[in-house]
């Protein structure tokens, strides 16, 4: 029989219930009107709780004629960029994607200037194309200005009576920020002339400060240039551009915190709505990280308490959307779905496993997903190497690994101790006592464990040599 996995891409068919969600979130999404826009909902949940299929969901439910979708998945860029540049200079692309390759949209903007003004030259995309170039070529112009390197210093006449004796010393530019004084320490040491250093460092700040004037500007630029394109080339035509931002909770909080920034700073803009799929606790922690070193005082004498992180987010996320965990019958109905394809099983094994695998996993899709192939395997190993053990026992042992991985570890060490967790839910004897140690630690599992535990089929029936066996082959997809 043909053997099928289940890879951990994206879902772009419904078998996790998610429509209902779907369907809310896209007409929220698609029917923003203008004015309650810059709008951005945030899609919370943990890592493998199925935020990116949600969020591509959505995606494919938008109506293109009314809406500018844009995928920006911020892990790619978490390596190697400025990772807020990254997203501004994704949201330009495509709006210049859009502008050349969308006969429907370029016939929108043509019809639009008609209509305003039919004395005006025909729709140039050529020339907006040239102004979504220019716009992200200033930005990168801009940044590049303000990360390390040598900034050339720019003598005024002040400067030009030290000029000649620097540069015989061999400083005919001043270095990085972070050098500077050691820089001009040394330059004056070389000179021999004390002044010399205080005219340097009075220099460097002059021209320290035209420079960030010159960022500051070229941002504003930026901004305005940007909102001026957005109000032309979708907020005029009724549209929205609908900007998914995925993974930024695997990037460093400083990155993640960074682009929650740039949403405020720089596309807060009338027509723009953001999906953002994150997990709240780790941006949570995020933001106090960022902020470890400020905090707001009260009345003197009192303590200063932190930046809310709660606070913070819910200024940045108008409609929050926490991704319940799943349901035992949708985790059920998954499995049932698989299982006829898994060789090995006599149909009423694949009902026992589907029972037990969605009474012990954890409710999330990753897990899910991932606990089934890992059965899937362990079983083909089992039948390959000829023997038959009980699907139910490796459908058992999977779930301990996948779910409750502490216990998983204790059991690698010791096979027998399946027969101890199993006991003590059930309220069986064993030859030996149990040490209270095993019962407490039974104790602390979730109730998912002893239910499970408490179904057929029973490790009490495997000989010791089984046990070991079977524990030592899950060892491979640990």
């Amino acid at each position: 029989m043909h053997q099928i996995g289940y890879c951990d891409l994206p879902a772009t068919e419904d078998e996790l219930d998610f429509t209902p969600a779907v369907v809310a979130l896209a007409t929220i999404v698609q029917e923003a009107q203008r004015d309650d826009t810059p709008l951005t909902v945030g899609v919370y949940g943990e890592w493998g709780s199925g935020k990116t299929s949600l969020m591509r969901m959505i995606l494919s439910r938008l109506d293109h004629n009314r809406c500018m979708p844009v995928w920006f998945d911020a892990w790619r860029y978490a390596q190697n960029e400025t990772l807020w540049r990254a997203l501004l200079l994704c949201v330009v692309e495509n709006l210049r994607e859009y502008v050349t390759h969308d006969a429907a949209w370029v016939q929108a903007l043509a019809e639009r200037q008609q209509r305003i003004d039919s004395r005006q030259p025909p729709y140039d995309p050529e020339a907006l194309t040239r102004r979504l170039d220019d716009l992200a070529t200033s930005l990168y112009r801009s940044i590049d200005r303000e990360e390390p390197g040598e900034i050339q210093f720019q003598w005024d006449a002040a400067g030009r009576l030290v000029a000649g004796a620097v540069v015989r010393a061999g400083f005919s530019y001043i270095p990085i920020l972070g050098q500077m004084s050691a820089a001009v320490e040394k330059a004056a040491e070389k000179l021999g002339e004390e002044p010399y250093a205080d005219t340097l460092r009075d220099l460097f700040q002059r021209e320290r400060t035209r420079i960030y004037r010159e960022q500051v500007q070229s941002l504003e630029q930026f901004h305005t240039q940007l909102k001026e394109l957005v109000k032309e080339l979708v907020s005029d035509l009724d549209r929205r551009l609908v900007v998914f931002i995925d993974d930024l909770d695997r990037c460093l909080p400083e990155q993640a915190i960074g682009v929650l920034e740039a949403l405020k700073v720089f596309l807060d803009i009338p027509g723009c709505v953001f999906v953002l799929g994150i997990d709240r606790e780790i941006i949570e922690r995020g933001i106090r990280v960022r902020y470890k070193e400020f905090a707001l005082h009260g009345a003197a004498g009192s303590e200063p308490f932190p930046v809310a992180e709660r606070d913070y987010l819910e200024k940045i996320v108008q409609v929050p959307f926490r991704l319940p965990p799943l349901a035992p019958s949708t985790i059920k109905r998954f499995l049932q779905r698989r299982l006829p394809a898994v060789a090995g099983m006599s149909d009423a094994e694949r009902t026992q496993v589907a029972d037990l695998m969605t009474t012990g996993l954890l409710r999330n899709p990753r897990k899910v997903k991932r606990s089934f192939n890992i059965f899937r395997l362990h079983l083909t190993l089992d039948r390959a190497q000829g023997k038959q053990t009980a699907a139910g026992l490796i459908a058992k042992l999977t779930v301990i690994q996948s779910s409750f991985p502490d216990l998983y570890e204790k059991i690698a060490r010791d096979p027998k101790l399946l027969r101890v967790y199993e006991a003590i839910p059930r309220g069986i004897p064993l030859p030996n006592p149990i040490p209270e140690e095993q019962r407490m630690e039974m104790g602390k599992q979730d109730q998912r464990l002893h239910t499970m535990l408490n179904q057929q089929p029973y490790y009490k029936d495997l000989t010791d040599a089984e046990l070991d066996e079977l524990v030592y082959q899950s060892k491979a997809t640990a």
